[in-house]
């Protein structure tokens, strides 16, 4: 699956979650039946809005993050990237 818009759905889902990447981190990891979750990192690469940022992820991953986040995984992440975007000067 691939992140949407850029990871802005992300980041809006851990402002209204009131979370931090650490406390995200720490929820997927109490979520999570084997109790690894999610790496902050990992997670940061999916918030991130710059060059660091990744694009696709593990069926893993979007379920842990879309739990731990209390969003559908479909609000975060879709089956296809993002078509570029167009800037027109």
């Amino acid at each position: 699956m691939y992140r949407r818009n850029g990871g802005k759905p992300i980041r809006d889902a851990i402002r209204r979650a009131g979370l931090s990447i650490p406390r995200l981190a720490a929820r997927t990891k109490e979520i999570d039946p084997e109790g690894r979750g999610l790496s902050q990192a990992l997670i940061g690469f999916y918030a991130s809005e710059g060059a660091s940022g990744r694009e696709s992820a593990s069926t893993r991953t979007t379920e842990l993050m879309a739990a731990g986040l209390d969003s559908p995984i479909e609000e975060l992440f879709g089956d296809h990237p993002d078509p570029p975007s167009i800037q027109v000067s």
